[in-house]
């Protein structure tokens, strides 16, 4: 920190130079300059590791009990669907009361939850009943909790540092993505799977402590106090509506959650048949997806948030050059980059997406506005892999991705060129 604090200033230096030495300074971000983000940002690591070996754990214990894959999908539902019908009511809570107190409710019992698995499995009455039970608990309590964590970012970091902190999120998701199912493959094998969720419960108390000792007790935006929450989540649906900017952003994610990411059900399709490859193979391709997220959220982390339509402008159409790659490739050597590709132009995408709502946007507006945000992910996604899978066989499953990357490629740039966008971003 002191050798930033006597570097020469920008202007104290030939022009030459001073391109160079603003790249410079640029990493580290400057946002974890920033002590309540930065302990915000390290609290996340412990639980988002535990809740990927969490989600490992979790579908090696049911099919495991019951040999069945529609037991595994059904738990796997179990979690996930409460975000469709949760996230908006969420974002409601996130714009009507401090976003720190929701947190600390949240992530207690998010913890509670995993604990209570953890209890079940070790003491052997972890039935399939119970273990959909506490699935649709932890996917509820997590579908208040990611639109309020989300929120709580632009309230400890100044504008400017907004692209930095949402894309240095990501790179701790994509970072974690690839540790955590190995560790939990490891766990499994020597202790059980009970032990994964164990982690998970004790990773909790990292975030309580930072909430409890470091982030700030904020209170929420001003509202009118007479408006009923009803009023609030409709509010939110209706600035969709009135605000070209939310109405690109929320177009967007929506292909993007369609057409784009619901590819990744079917990378085992493509190992099996097109790559001709087994375990390994499919092992390699979703580990690879992480490596390529993680590059991605370390080098957007240093770029100024005036580069925000940048990343859609470079964002689409690199996804859309890769996942048609991927969709018509035969060879891992081409499949590899081309989801290193995916995953880098995911990120840019979704971080400039991202930050538009929490920037450029009504404050007291942000927590619904990311509800909405999160609800278009979680519901879409899974309808756009029913979508793909009824795809007729006579045209075909990768024709039919191919072509949705195509249009996923030219629905962003669609909007990044939208009058709207071109306005608020000049």
């Amino acid at each position: 920190m002191a050798a930033l604090d006597t570097a020469p200033k920008v202007d104290e230096v030939p022009a030459d130079s001073a391109v160079s030495l603003r790249a410079a300074r640029r990493w580290p971000p400057p946002v974890l300059r920033v002590r309540a983000f930065r302990w915000y940002w390290a609290a996340q690591w412990p639980t988002l590791l535990g809740t990927w070996m969490q989600v490992v754990a979790l579908g090696y214990l049911v099919f495991a009990r019951t040999g069945s894959t529609t037991a595994v999908a059904v738990v796997a539902a179990a979690d996930g669907l409460p975000a469709v019908a949760l996230s908006l009511a969420g974002g409601v809570l996130a714009d009507r009361f401090p976003r720190r107190r929701i947190l600390l409710v949240t992530q207690t019992l998010l913890g509670l939850t995993s604990g209570t698995l953890a209890l079940l499995v070790a003491t052997g009455h972890a039935s399939f009943g119970a273990i959909v039970l506490v699935a649709v608990a932890f996917g509820s309590i997590d579908a208040v909790d990611l639109p309020t964590r989300q929120a709580l970012v632009a309230d400890l970091v100044e504008r400017e540092h907004v692209v930095s902190a949402v894309a240095l999120g990501s790179a701790a998701m994509s970072a974690t993505r690839i540790v955590g199912p190995s560790v939990a493959g490891i766990l499994i094998g020597f202790a059980g799977p009970a032990v994964c969720f164990a982690t998970l419960a004790v990773a909790y108390l990292v975030p309580l402590a930072v909430l409890l000792t470091v982030v700030p007790d904020l209170p929420p935006a001003e509202r009118d106090r007479t408006r009923s929450a009803l009023r609030d989540l409709l509010g939110g649906l209706q600035e969709v509506k009135r605000d070209p900017l939310v109405r690109g952003v929320t177009i967007a994610c929506a292909t993007l959650a369609f057409l784009g990411v619901s590819y990744m059900p079917f990378l085992p399709v493509l190992a099996k048949t097109q790559l001709h490859g087994g375990a390994q193979v499919l092992g390699l391709l979703y580990s690879v997806g992480g490596l390529g997220g993680l590059v991605a959220g370390l080098a957007i982390a240093s770029l100024h948030q005036s580069r925000r339509r940048q990343l859609l402008l470079v964002g689409g159409p690199v996804y859309a050059v890769s996942l048609f790659g991927v969709a018509h490739s035969t060879l891992l050597a081409l499949t590899i980059p081309a989801l290193v590709g995916i995953s880098f132009a995911f990120l840019a995408i979704n971080t400039s997406l991202n930050t538009l709502v929490q920037t450029e946007t009504d404050p007291r507006m942000r927590g619904r506005l990311l509800g909405i945000y999160a609800t278009l992910f979680a519901g879409l996604q899974p309808l756009g892999t029913v979508a793909y899978g009824l795809v007729p066989r006579s045209f075909g499953l990768f024709n039919a991705i191919g072509i949705g990357a195509l249009i996923v490629g030219a629905v962003v740039l669609a909007v990044a060129y939208l009058p709207s966008f071109r306005a608020r971003l000049s």
